[in-house]
């Protein structure tokens, strides 16, 4: 089995406080039904700071990323089939990448 990264981009837009809590119930059981295809089931990120040859910036980016799960599929297929079910593609976009292992 391969390893996936589920990458979250850009803020969620919700109607209200009530439908950010009903989504996020939505995504919690999603999670539950992945079964052992988890890796890791979240971990939200908070505003980045970006370090380039320029300097550091704070500057606030719609499409920054917000988030990270990671999946475990046969192949990336397997992995979009996935994602395509998280319900924060309802919300905002979910980037697939395949992590590969470095050697130690």
């Amino acid at each position: 089995m391969a390893q996936f990264g589920l990458l979250y981009v850009g803020e969620p837009v919700h109607e209200s406080e009530a439908a950010a809590q009903a989504h996020q119930q939505q995504f919690f059981a999603w999670v539950g039904s992945l079964g052992d295809a988890i890796v890791n089931p979240g971990m939200p990120f908070g505003p980045p700071t970006r370090v380039s040859a320029e300097g550091v910036s704070s500057e606030a980016r719609a499409d920054r990323l917000t988030g990270l799960t990671i999946i475990e599929a046969e192949d990336m297929d397997a992995a979009l089939e996935i994602a395509k079910n998280c319900p924060y593609v309802e919300v905002a976009a979910l980037d697939v990448v395949q992590i590969f292992q470095m050697p130690g």
